[in-house]
């Protein structure tokens, strides 16, 4: 299967790298606001709209990351391990899988190649579940590969879990 998760440690850094984009955020606003009264208005609405758009999505990813722990597939469980807790999920209860691209929580700053992808799985109870995995730069949908590996483990384990509860019907 071809799911390239993110591993402890890369969480690690992506945790340490979101630091760092958040005092660069942090660094441009303050810096607006020494500079705004020598500004002129247009200037002024479309510098801070922009960091405002910027603040919003870099806040939704950062409620996302905190919901995100290294994620792996063993049989038939989606197995999520995170600081606080450990989770074992039976991946017949998975009702969806999708891929949304992030923006600003990278793994490094070295590479224009290596980006992440939030993976949210969604289960039958409503609950949302997020880890992240690699992907490619203009990939669409995001993190494609592993998007694939996953439903097809999850399409697996779905039908593994309907032939135990009723082997008749697989009879035939």
């Amino acid at each position: 299967m071809d799911t390239r998760f993110l591993s402890f440690p890369d969480f690690h850094n992506v945790y340490f790298y979101r630091s760092i984009t958040l005092t660069i955020l942090l660094a441009i606003g303050a810096m607006l606001l020494f500079k705004a009264a020598d500004m002129q208005l247009p200037e002024l609405l479309l510098v801070g709209g922009c960091l405002l758009l910027m603040g919003w999505r870099f806040a939704l990813e950062w409620r996302r990351m905190n919901k995100a722990g290294p994620a792996s597939i063993h049989d038939d469980e989606l197995i999520i391990a995170s600081a606080s807790n450990h989770r074992q999920i039976p991946l017949s209860s998975v009702r969806s899988v999708a891929s949304k691209h992030r923006l600003f929580m990278v793994r490094r700053y070295r590479s224009w190649s290596e980006h992440l992808a939030f993976v949210e799985f969604t289960l039958h109870n409503g609950e949302r579940v997020y880890t992240l995995a690699e992907s490619a730069v203009f990939e669409s949908p995001a993190a494609k590969r592993s998007l694939v590996a996953i439903q097809a483990a999850v399409l697996a384990a779905k039908v593994k879990s309907a032939a135990a509860d009723n082997p008749a019907a697989l009879a035939r």
